[in-house]
C-alpha cells in the first residue's frame, strides 16, 4: 500500500493573483481561544495553564464550542474569506485542522488513533458556519530498532543492528555523529507498531494511506493540499 504525506498548497491552479491558500485562527476574544495554545496569558479572565490547553497531542474533554475561527495568510493574518475549503491549517496547532462535516464522515470511516472532532464556528462572508477542530492525540512512535537505514546518496541500506540503533535516542545521535561527516542518515523502511489511515510520526509528519487519499480526493475535499509519495520509502506495520 502507498503511503503519502499530506501538504499545504500555495495557491489555486490557474489564480492570476496567486493569493496564497487561507489558515484558521482565533482571534483574542472568541469563545474558546483560551483553550487553544497561547491564547490566553496568565491574569486574562478566562485564562488555562499551557499543560491544560489544546497543545501538541493533548485532548481536552471540556471545551466548549469555538465560536469562531477567521480565515487569513501566515504572515499577516490578514482576515480575508476568498475561498471556502474543506480543510484548514490552524496557527498555533501545527498537528489539527479545521474541518467540515463532509471531511469528518469521510475519514472517520477510516482507522485512525486516538483522535477527537471539537465542535467550532468558521466566519465565512458574513456568516457562521459548521465546522470541527479535528485534532489528533497521539504521534504514532517509530519503531527504530526494527527500521531499515540509508546514508543519503549512496545505495547501501543497514539494519538498525548494524548501527547500533535501538530507540529514537540512539538514531538521534548516529544522526548527529554522521551528520559531522558531511552524511545525512535516513529511514528507508520504517517499521510502526500499528495501522492507521492517517497518522503523524516523526520524520514524515502528517501521512495518509492511498485508500483515505482517493476517499478524500472522490468526494472533492482536498482543493488546498497536496500529496507527496513517500516512496521509495516504505512504511510496514506490525498489527495491520
Amino acid at each position: 500500500m502507498k503511503f503519502y504525506q499530506i501538504k499545504n498548497g500555495i495557491c489555486r491552479d490557474n489564480d492570476p493573483k496567486r493569493k496564497v491558500f487561507p489558515g484558521a485562527y482565533l482571534k483574542k476574544g472568541m469563545i474558546g481561544v483560551e483553550y487553544v495554545q497561547n491564547g490566553s496569558t496568565e491574569g486574562d479572565a478566562n485564562y488555562i495553564p499551557i499543560e491544560q490547553t489544546i497543545h501538541d497531542y493533548h485532548i481536552v474533554e471540556n471545551a466548549p464550542v469555538f465560536d469562531y475561527f477567521l480565515l487569513g495568510d501566515g504572515s499577516s493574518r490578514r482576515k480575508f474569506d476568498w475561498i471556502k475549503l474543506d480543510m484548514y491549517g490552524v496557527f498555533a496547532l501545527g498537528g489539527g485542522f479545521l474541518v467540515s462535516e463532509r471531511f469528518k464522515e469521510v475519514i472517520s470511516r477510516f482507522d485512525l488513533p486516538r483522535h477527537k472532532f471539537y465542535p467550532a464556528k468558521l466566519i465565512y462572508k458574513g456568516q457562521k458556519l459548521d465546522y470541527y477542530l479535528f485534532q489528533l492525540g497521539d504521534e504514532i512512535p517509530i519503531l527504530y530498532e526494527r527500521c531499515i537505514f540509508e546514508i543519503k546518496g549512496e545505495s547501501l541500506t543497514m539494519a538498525a543492528q548494524g548501527l547500533k540503533i535501538h530507540d529514537k535516542e540512539s538514531f538521534n545521535l548516529k544522526w548527529i555523529a554522521l551528520n559531522r561527516d558531511e552524511k545525512q542518515l535516513n529511514i528507508k523502511d520504517f517499521v510502526l507498531s500499528k495501522h492507521y489511515d492517517y497518522f503523524i510520526c516523526r520524520e514524515l509528519f502528517k501521512v495518509v494511506s492511498e485508500p483515505l487519499k482517493e476517499a478524500l480526493e472522490a468526494a472533492g475535499l482536498t482543493e488546498g493540499w497536496k500529496f507527496e509519495d513517500i516512496s521509495p520509502r516504505t512504511i510496514t506495520f506490525l498489527n495491520p
